[in-house]
């Protein structure tokens, strides 16, 4: 009994080094962002937003689309991408009939 204890203790341990250890620096930071609206092939309609940073932040792009034929907003977020010195794109899409009344970025952790 007392070796399980000891043996799920020191698994916790593990668990909790590996979780700190993943967190992002405190320092890390995006320095500035563009966004820039793109359509795609069959008229797809959306965004690209590329940020700079110091490489060791992510973010990626959210978009707020509204469809053409009955008003409804809904929100897409694009694939997470790094904050390169020279920059990093996540571009993203709203669905077919539908065009971006919003773009921002979203820092991840």
């Amino acid at each position: 009994m007392r070796q399980r204890l000891i043996t799920a203790a020191t698994a916790s341990t593990i668990v909790v080094g590996a979780v700190i250890t993943l967190a992002p620096p405190a320092s890390a930071t995006i320095t500035g962002c563009t966004q820039k609206y793109v359509t795609g092939s069959g008229g797809h309609r959306g965004a690209a937003i590329t940020c700079k940073g110091d490489g060791r932040s992510r973010f990626q792009a959210a978009i707020t689309c509204k469809r053409l034929d009955n008003g409804y907003e809904y929100r897409h977020d694009g694939p997470p991408e790094w904050a390169w010195p020279g920059g990093g794109t996540s571009t993203v899409w709203c669905d077919l009939g539908a065009n971006v009344i919003h773009a921002a970025y979203v820092a991840l952790p």
